[in-house]
Formats: structure tokens, sequence, C-alpha cells
């Protein structure tokens, strides 16, 4: 993800990141350059958009958190000649998606699997504490 190219950078130059600012991404080179055996530093990605915390990844699972979306779909103007295509905006409520067997995310399973949510939701509340949320604050500790 595009938030591993500041850490990574900075450790190739050997820059120092400022030390009270808390950054999401982590140093990816071992991955980037192919080093064998090299994994994902991450045991979970969060999805803001602005300051929201929209959705938590972690392995196969991806958990949204009830948001509103801007969607454009096949019923709506499609974009031409540089000219944006229409939009509308959409709701989703909780919703866990098993990625493995629906990479485009249209069968809710959260129902089949609250176990996995509860442990989604409380990486998201990790998320909450270091680094904020707009739509809904962290739960207690």
């Amino acid at each position: 993800m595009t938030i591993d190219v500041l850490p990574t950078i900075a450790k190739l130059i050997g820059a120092k990141l400022p030390p009270n600012h808390v950054l999401d991404g982590k140093e990816i080179w071992p991955l980037v350059s192919g080093q064998p055996g090299a994994k994902s530093p991450h045991d979970a990605l969060y999805f803001y958009w602005d300051r929201g915390l929209q959705a938590v990844r972690s392995g196969k699972w991806k958990l949204h958190f009830p948001h509103e979306y801007r969607a454009q779909t096949e019923s709506t103007r499609a974009a031409r000649g540089g000219t944006p295509g229409q939009y509308r905006q959409e709701k989703i409520g909780l919703s866990l998606f098993d990625l493995e067997n629906d990479v485009g995310e249209t069968k809710n399973v959260a129902a089949d699997h609250p176990e996995v949510v509860q442990r989604l939701e409380h990486l998201a509340d990790g998320a909450r504490r270091e680094m904020g949320d707009s739509l809904r604050p962290p739960t207690a500790p």
C-alpha cells in the first residue's frame, strides 16, 4: 500500500522519521526487493477516508464499518472525454467479506463469523486509539 512508501524510502536513504508523529505505514523493502522469505510487517491494513476508519483487513478477511461512500454503477452516466461520470451516495453497514472467495465484496458473512468480526473490531479499536477515527470513537481498552 502507498502508506509504506514513506517509511521504506526513509529507511533506504537513512532519513529519520519524526519521533512523535504516528505513521500507519511500515518499511517493506524486503518485500519490494523480493528477498526470500519476506513477509508483510502488517497484521492488519486500515482503510481511512479523510479521518474516518471505514474498514480493516487482516488475512483473507475485510470488515467494513458503517459509512457512506460514492458509487458509480452501470445505471449511471459513465465518464467520457475527461468529464466525470455521475455518482450517487451509498451506505454500507457493518459487513464482513471473505476476500479469498469473494474478491468483489458482494456477500456479507458477518453473521456466520462473529469471532472474526470481534477480532477485527479489536484491531480497529487499536487503530482508533493510535490514529483516531472521526466516524466512531474507540471502545474502552
